[in-house]
């Protein structure tokens, strides 16, 4: 029987409970959660998922489930229904590679990185960053996971980022991400 995928974001003031709420929610209404991305930051907690309900489940009721939560938790919510092809888009295609970038915090990193991808058309799946204190001033880590396009020269994407390392004065390395089999 066909079934229904939807896109669920909450974000609110970070307190214990926000996932066990939500996920029971979507037990509660038969849905399983297909993909999910979530975290803190600056004291606020987000989650961003893509459930899989029934072929019976319909965007009214899944708001109505969720409705509750919201004066709970204080969380704001956003759902909306996504195709099935977009819902497991994630599944066939893996990241192929890691990119790390280290360096002294200045503004412009992200966008520059990101820019420099996006000219090589290199899909960013996930992106994380974080400022770690160290004695002489903060450290400035960023990670992500990227996608190829078919055809790329990889030769002429580590020269893309070469150049920027020098610009930026920071540390790049692109590595292969390892399939790993469960």
């Amino acid at each position: 029987m066909p079934k229904r995928f939807f896109l669920i974001t909450a974000s609110g003031k970070d307190r214990p409970g926000i996932v066990a709420g939500v996920t029971k929610a979507l037990f509660d209404v038969n849905g399983n959660i297909e993909d999910t991305s979530m975290t803190r930051l600056g004291g606020e907690f987000t989650m961003m998922l893509v459930a899989e309900l029934p072929a019976s489940a319909t965007l009214t009721r899944l708001e109505k489930t969720l409705k509750p939560l919201e004066k709970r938790f204080a969380l704001h919510i956003h759902t909306q229904a996504i195709p099935s092809r977009l819902a497991r888009s994630g599944r066939q295609s893996p990241p192929q590679y890691m990119l790390s970038v280290y360096g002294t915090d200045k503004p412009g990193i992200i966008y520059r990185v990101a820019q420099t991808l996006a000219d090589r058309r290199v899909s960013i799946t996930d992106l994380n960053t974080k400022s770690i204190p160290q004695a002489s001033g903060p450290l400035y880590v960023m990670l992500l996971e990227i996608q190829m396009p078919p055809g790329l020269d990889l030769d002429a994407l580590r020269s893309d980022l070469d150049d920027l390392r020098k610009s930026l004065q920071v540390e790049i390395t692109l590595q292969d991400i390892e399939a790993v089999a469960l």
